[in-house]
């Protein structure tokens, strides 16, 4: 699965961001670097890695909402997650160094309005932060439903902010298995996941 190439395109035109970018503040400045003089932006998981490695992570916590969103988020979580983009970005910081309590630390994020576990798993997966002894993945409501569901018998559970640990040792531990990349499980779950029938 070539899941550094995946990519979305986000239009200047979406009501969140063109809020956003009338904004004088550092989500604003963020987002205008982002687009430039364009009326478009395609951003793949290997650009989020990028921004992820500068020192200031405003850009990377931008580039990930429209990468994320590219049709935008619903009601004002965008706008929500600019109004906090300092708190933000200072535990992203944090998790840089890595997470070795989890649920402490969630709270924190989940504390900030507009962000939950599907926005935040993604920050902390293009950050490589290591949470409880793994390297971070995505965690969405796709990928929650296919393990609830038990379509595979080896990826079922009950997952959520509080298990996300046994998450990702259950995905670690499989793709040890398989000799794949934990991102490809994952990217493979989300797309194919919920759209498989047996013959």
């Amino acid at each position: 699965m070539p899941t550094r190439y995946q990519s979305f395109t986000a239009k200047r035109v979406t009501q969140n961001w063109l809020n956003i970018l009338h904004r004088e503040d550092r989500a604003g400045a963020a987002m205008c670097q982002l687009f430039g003089e364009q009326e478009s932006v395609e951003l793949s998981r290997s650009d989020l890695r990028v921004f992820a490695r500068q020192e200031s992570l405003d850009c990377f916590v931008m580039a990930t909402l429209l990468w994320g969103y590219p049709d935008g988020m619903r009601k004002t979580w965008a706008s929500d997650i600019s109004d906090n983009l300092l708190a933000l970005t200072s535990l992203l910081n944090e998790a840089r160094q890595g997470i070795a309590n989890w649920r402490p630390h969630f709270a924190r994020a989940d504390a900030i309005r507009g962000l939950g576990l599907s926005t935040y798993t993604k920050f902390l997966n293009f950050l490589s932060a290591d949470v409880s002894g793994h390297p971070a993945l995505i965690l969405d409501k796709r990928i929650i439903d296919v393990a609830a569901a038990g379509v595979f018998e080896e990826f079922t559970g009950d997952y959520s902010s509080k298990t996300y640990p046994a998450y990702l040792e259950t995905m670690h531990s499989i793709t040890a298995d398989l000799k794949v990349e934990a991102e490809s499980l994952e990217f493979f779950l989300y797309e194919f996941g919920g759209n498989l029938k047996n013959p």
